[in-house]
């Protein structure tokens, strides 16, 4: 075997071994990214699982409001409210 051919196949092989490095390091890059990516996505899951039931026992305690305050409001003022139900929201612009 010349040693052109001789150098060239090193040349290749260590040009192909570099490459799988390469993959390599880019894979594992990625999987990086995605580990800080499901862990900052379940982060704000968290957050977002508690606003909502913050939400839920506010809607609770205002349906709750609601109902005493309607208990006691005249039949005038309920019909009044029956009458703002009807109306399309307005647009504030």
């Amino acid at each position: 075997m010349s040693r052109n051919m001789m150098n060239g196949a090193r040349y290749r092989w260590s040009r192909g071994t570099s490459a799988v490095a390469i993959d390599n390091k880019i894979e594992q890059a990625m999987d990086l990214v995605k580990s800080h990516l499901m862990f900052a996505v379940r982060e704000e899951v968290e957050v977002l699982k508690e606003q909502i039931k913050e939400l839920v026992e506010k809607i609770s305690q205002l349906e709750y409001e609601n109902s005493i305050l309607r208990a006691a409001a005249t039949p005038e003022t309920l019909a009044k409210l029956q009458q703002q139900k009807a109306l399309p929201p307005s647009s504030s612009s």
